[in-house]
């Protein structure tokens, strides 16, 4: 699965493994820019290998809408977007139960 910008990855390796992140851009082939809004806000990006990283079929449109265009994307709003796809795993897994 190709990675992109406002793509929700998680993290296999290193010493954030099983943190869920937001794909900003890509750097080179094999690396992208990170951020989860908190421990690592969009101000300073955590460059990450994509052999590292499990990507999910999960994409918040409205922050990869934004960061397509070129405008300025908020900690707040990575947050948000992290949080929205959480709740939404949740709900789905509720379901799934019933």
């Amino acid at each position: 699965m190709e990675i992109r910008p406002g793509q929700v990855v998680v993290s296999t390796a290193g010493r954030d493994r099983g943190r869920r992140y937001i794909v900003l851009g890509a750097i080179d082939g094999a690396h992208v820019a990170v951020v989860d809004g908190a421990c690592r806000p969009v101000s300073r990006p955590k460059k990450k290998n994509v052999r590292h990283l499990a990507a999910t079929r999960k994409a918040d449109g409205r922050v990869g809408s934004k960061i397509l265009a070129g405008v300025r994307v908020t900690d707040e709003e990575v947050r948000e977007a992290l949080r929205a796809v959480d709740n939404d795993s949740r709900e789905k897994a509720d379901w799934s139960h019933e």
